[in-house]
């Protein structure tokens, strides 16, 4: 490098994390590229974007912005730097035809069914099969990404899933006949979504079930759209008609030609869909059916209105649990899952965040101690649900966890969702005493919704601590040897901040295993307070500032606690919320945070509230100044150990079965 660059001497006492380098390195000239955008200093001004290739030309540039170090890796893949300009080429062709495409509803007929353009793009994909392949061999969706962020969200989306469905085709040794019609095919496969309003497409929440039967008619929309009258239905046709149809038989779940709209097919368009199956070949079954997978997986790595871009732990977790479900060919999904695992082995790298994924909670309920009440006609949940009136109760929308969270339902009330809702059940006192139910009563019990997570935690019970002879040492640290017991020991982490060691030989020659099997219990909702709630409290802005509460309130959306804001001068009362109109208990998300990984199922983790930062948790926790859960995540619960090995390995699928629809009956 030339000798302008000055910055070796002046930063030698500057640690580089890992992957960084000073501009100066020799070893950034030799085939390396940007690991993540470059910024200008003091601003978020992208300077250089992720996966610039890096010459000394940018390295000048760069060092004359006033950056001294970058993150950068090797180009392993040469041929991905290579193939750039024939990717766009191909991307170009695409990206001409969705723009047609999205110019109006008769363009859309005419450019699909443009035979000249799909030509071209089948011609381009064949030209280029062995830099895509290559491309795939790993950190295909980053790398995908990266070279599509010129296109819109309809084309990106067409152009990911076509690649995954070759990466797939080119796993299980397809023919690159097969791979090329199933890519221009799987390119097609949204093209229905032009005839969906945009703000449902938009919508940033859940759909309404209008919105979703208008979604769902996208499928349709395709199908028409692709349909040559007098023709045989394509495999592009077929495809956007049916890449939402399941694999098995399952309830509830999928929709399309083979379901939904079989009967408006044969009456409005001819088509015997059963018929039409049956004659298909096992090649283009296998595209119809892996378009089903592609088209999930593209959209969960994506950002959308309604979502932000998944981790690929969380991706393979959600995949995995529809597989399970018989959302997929087992055969594909095998494949995919060979190749998701290649391109992701480390997926709990120190320092990830994601959510605690569900699968791994047991939802229970805790009762407090009975609390004395003024005579009322009360029936509990357990009583409840002993005549039969829950599941009544649950369709029509009552919220089961605040009626266990209030110790039940007064009868008035009950009596009055009969009447309001023509509910089919008999809540006569003569039916209620007949079933042994005594209904005045002047105790009520009410329930707390709790988490449970099964994990392991360096732990000393107060006997091990008396064994080690550890006691004395405590005391002298500060610690209260009264609350030790009462906790029944105290975590290794603990010890570890107030720089206290343990001997593992002693450990170990007393026979002590700090590691061991912990049943976590977490809370399941707090009382919060969303902005909306402090709006119609009346609360303004101008007081939260003087507070210090509105940094807080603006950026966690989901609420603050109740607790939090009258530790800071603004207390709520129950009868004014009540007055109001607002139950200020909701429930509560839980974070993992990677402290360490263990191997590529297993790590040590810290858990977060949603929203909380785990630097900011520690600067509060000096100040004595914890919420009680943070308090409870960060000093009781501290860093545990998990396995999520059940929940990304490849799931047993040899029960899942090909459903009726696909064997040409409905």
């Amino acid at each position: 490098m030339r000798k302008r660059f000055r910055f070796v001497a002046e930063n030698k006492k500057t640690i580089l994390k890992k992957g960084e380098y000073f501009l100066n390195d020799p070893a950034l000239l030799n085939q390396m590229r940007t690991a993540r955008e470059v910024k200008v200093p003091g601003s978020e001004v992208v300077f250089a974007p992720k996966y610039t290739p890096i010459d000394l030309k940018l390295l000048e540039r760069l060092e004359r912005r006033g950056i001294q170090t970058l993150f950068a890796e090797t180009i392993q893949e040469q041929s991905v730097v290579s193939t750039v300009a024939q990717m766009e080429q191909m991307f170009n062709v695409i990206e001409t035809i969705v723009s047609k495409a999205l110019s109006g509803i008769d363009d859309v007929a005419q450019s699909v069914q443009n035979r000249q353009q799909l030509n071209s793009l089948e011609q381009m994909i064949r030209e280029n099969l062995d830099e895509i392949d290559n491309l795939f061999a790993c950190d295909p969706t980053e790398k995908l990404m990266a070279l599509t962020q010129h296109h819109g969200g309809t084309a990106r989306h067409s152009i990911i899933a076509s690649f995954h469905l070759m990466a797939i085709g080119h796993e299980l040794g397809w023919s690159d006949e097969k791979i090329v019609r199933g890519a221009v095919a799987v390119f097609n496969h949204d093209i229905g979504k032009t005839k969906i309003k945009l703000e449902t497409l938009d919508w940033p929440g859940k759909l309404d079930s209008k919105q979703w039967k208008e979604m769902q008619l996208h499928t349709l929309h395709g199908g028409r759209l692709l349909y040559r009258s007098g023709q045989a239905p394509d495999l592009a046709m077929l495809t956007a008609l049916l890449h939402h149809e399941w694999f098995a038989n399952v309830k509830g779940k999928g929709y399309g030609g083979l379901t939904l709209f079989a009967d408006y097919l044969k009456k409005n368009l001819n088509l015997d869909m059963p018929k039409i199956i049956a004659s298909l070949d096992r090649d283009d079954l296998d595209v119809i059916q892996a378009s089903s997978l592609v088209d999930m997986v593209s959209a969960l790595e994506e950002s959308r209105a309604y979502k932000r871009q998944l981790d690929s732990f969380k991706v393979l977790i959600i995949m995995n649990t529809d597989a399970m479900m018989g959302h997929f060919n087992p055969e594909h999904y095998a494949a995919w899952h060979r190749i998701y695992m290649r391109q992701n082995p480390d997926m709990l790298p120190k320092g990830r965040r994601f959510a605690l994924p569900r699968e791994k909670e047991r939802r229970i309920f805790h009762p407090h101690k009975p609390k004395k009440i003024h005579p009322v006609e009360l029936l509990t949940f357990h009583e409840l649900e002993q005549l039969g009136f829950m599941p009544v109760l649950r369709n029509v929308g009552m919220d089961v966890e605040r009626i266990r969270r209030r110790g039940g339902l007064s009868l008035k009330v009950v009596e009055q969702m009969k009447r309001d809702k023509n509910l089919d059940f008999d809540c006569s006192r003569e039916a209620i005493e007949a079933a042994g139910i005594t209904l005045l009563k002047s105790q009520v019990v009410t329930e707390q919704e709790m988490i449970e997570l099964d994990a392991w935690r360096e732990w000393l019970t107060w006997d091990e601590l008396e064994r080690a002879e550890l006691l004395a040492k405590l005391k002298a640290q500060g610690f209260d040897l009264a609350t030790l017991r009462s906790d029944r020991g105290i975590s290794v982490e603990r010890l570890a901040r107030r720089e206290i060691s343990l001997n593992m030989k002693k450990m170990e020659r007393l026979g002590i295993q700090p590691l061991k099997e912990w049943v976590v219990k977490l809370p399941g909702s707090e009382n919060r307070l969303t902005p909306e709630d402090l709006k119609k409290l009346g609360i303004t802005d101008q007081q939260l500032q003087k507070a210090g509460c509105l940094e807080r309130v603006k950026k966690v959306k989901s609420g603050v606690p109740l607790v939090w804001l009258a530790n800071r001068g603004i207390v709520v009362n129950n009868a004014v919320l009540a007055k109001n109109g607002i139950d200020p208990v909701r429930k509560v998300f839980y974070d993992i945070h990677v402290v360490e990984e263990i191997d590529h199922t297993r790590a040590k983790f810290i858990l977060l509230k949603e929203g909380d930062d785990l630097k900011d948790i520690m600067d509060a926790n000096g100040r004595g100044e914890l919420e009680p859960i943070q308090d409870l995540l960060y000093n009781q619960v501290g860093e545990i150990v998990m396995d999520f090995s059940d929940l990304l390995a490849l799931p047993d699928l040899s029960r899942i079965t090909l459903g009726e629809h696909w064997q040409g009956k409905i």
